[in-house]
């Protein structure tokens, strides 16, 4: 029997997660490999699959990574289909990469536009605070407090840029370090 594989190149953290959560709710418990480069996405698909109570073992071969996750002694569901649980995002950079910088500003932008209703915040940090100098998109970021949901700035990032927060909330990078650091966000 072949073992479902899985490679993650090329792909943002919220794409993985995504597509690990699919093949998990397919095939339940099964054995996997996951591979990929970027050592963010490792961590936090790592993390993900932690919580899920899934043993990973790590395998470097070079720059790319290797997951090995060993099959569930018994399936775990993930989330019920009747409550899905709804993360805070955490914004690094301002546009989607590699590739086209436009491209990956305006589609990073249109994913912005479809953060759920109940997010419980948005926050922009390193290069994501650039964004603060386009109009369109500071359009789209009122647009998302106004339909509820909170919209912060590292602190430190604004400081390293000498930005202003203008108008958005200021928060200390703690809170959300801490969260980063135990793959309690969605890192876009």
């Amino acid at each position: 029997m072949d073992i479902l594989t899985l490679e993650l190149l090329d792909v943002t953290v919220f794409q993985a997660l995504l597509e690990l959560r699919g093949l998990l709710a397919d095939h339940p418990g099964e054995a996997m490999l996951i591979r990929g480069e970027d050592d963010l996405l490792r961590v936090n698909v790592t993390g993900f699959l932690e919580k899920q109570g899934r043993a990973v073992r790590v395998v470097r071969q070079g720059a790319l990574w290797e997951l090995q996750v060993a099959q569930a002694s018994r399936p775990v569901p993930l989330v019920s289909p009747a409550a899905p649980t709804v993360r805070p995002v955490l914004l690094l950079r301002s546009a989607f990469a590699p590739g086209d910088r436009a491209l990956g500003r305006r589609l990073l932008l249109e994913t912005l536009e479809q953060l759920e209703p109940g997010t419980p915040w948005l926050c922009l940090a390193h290069q994501a605070v650039e964004l603060l100098d386009d109009p369109g998109a500071v359009g789209i970021l009122e647009g998302l407090r106004a339909r509820g949901i909170p919209v912060h700035l590292s602190a430190a990032s604004l400081a390293h840029g000498g930005q202003e927060a203008g108008g958005f909330d200021q928060v200390p990078d703690g809170g959300w370090q801490k969260l980063l650091a135990r793959g309690g966000v969605t890192v876009l």
